[in-house]
């Protein structure tokens, strides 16, 4: 079974760059374990965290241009300054 062992977000809604977990370029880091718990305050973007994942699962699906139409178009993801 395939697991993600890091994910990189760059100007997705409110998460202008989060790196979470382990990549190629940074071999020290940690992997995401099995269970990882997203705590934060109102408006941080938890939300939009888990809706990367959807948007993902949506481009394989769908493609890249209806996963953005799907949500509002491109200029309603991408984020804002």
């Amino acid at each position: 079974m395939a697991k993600i062992e890091g994910i990189r977000i760059r100007n997705y809604k409110v998460l202008k760059n989060i790196t979470m977990g382990k990549f190629a370029d940074s071999p020290d880091a940690e992997p995401l374990s099995p269970l990882t718990v997203v705590i934060g305050k109102n408006g941080v973007g938890k939300s939009t965290l888990f809706d990367v994942f959807g948007f993902l699962a949506d481009c394989l699906k769908y493609g890249v241009e209806e996963a953005c139409n799907h949500r509002g178009g491109f200029e309603r993801i991408i984020s804002q300054g």
